[in-house]
């Protein structure tokens, strides 16, 4: 009998007509379509992720905002201050300065804010009603003020006798600001000053 000899070649991996080693038709199908449910999936979730992202995003700018806000009128409310008790300073000063007896009502502060030679004139107002600063006057004696001119700064001066045994024997001065406070956040702003004159005493 004669030989015959077959050489078998196995492989593992089945070759298809489209050379891609993987099985078109009906189970093809099926597996495009499970990656498609995949990707329709994966987009929904971060979308829903964007949107929350957004949201966190809005409220932190939000606040970022709002903080902002408060510290600029915060700063600003501090300046004002300032420069009140700066000219609250200044004219109670001057008022110290003076001799008992021109501690009085309608009297300059000083000689030199007497009105005379186009010095501006500043005085003990002639009772406790409100005056405003916002006046040629005041911004000339002390120009920091034009700061508060749209804030509607007053100032009330009060002046309280006390006498001894019939004699004046003290003055007690308060002299008060108030002003419109920035943005119109909250109540009219307010700074005073208090001060006691003695009548001068003669030395023995």
């Amino acid at each position: 009998m004669g030989r015959y000899r077959w050489d078998v070649k196995v492989s593992n991996r089945h070759r298809f007509s489209n050379g891609t080693g993987i099985c078109q038709g009906p189970m093809g199908s099926g597996r495009a379509r499970i990656a498609s449910g995949k990707a329709r999936g994966t987009a929904a979730f971060t979308i829903a992720e964007a949107m929350i992202a957004v949201g966190l995003m809005g409220i932190f700018v939000a606040a970022s905002m709002s903080a902002i806000l408060i510290d600029q009128i915060s700063s600003r409310k501090a300046k004002e201050q300032s420069i009140a008790m700066d000219f609250l300073t200044k004219y109670v000063e001057n008022i110290k300065a003076l001799p008992f007896t021109s501690v009085a009502r309608g009297l300059p502060i000083n000689y030199i804010y007497n009105g005379v030679g186009g010095a501006p004139l500043i005085t003990i107002p002639t009772n406790s009603s409100w005056v405003s600063l916002s006046t040629t006057n005041f911004q000339t004696f002390y120009p920091d003020l034009v700061w508060l001119s749209n804030r509607n700064p007053m100032m009330q001066v009060t002046l309280t006798q006390n006498s001894v045994a019939g004699t004046l024997h003290d003055i007690e001065i308060n002299v008060r600001i108030d002003w419109d406070p920035p943005l119109a956040a909250g109540a009219r702003q307010e700074v005073q000053v208090d001060l006691l004159r003695t009548a001068n005493v003669p030395t023995l």
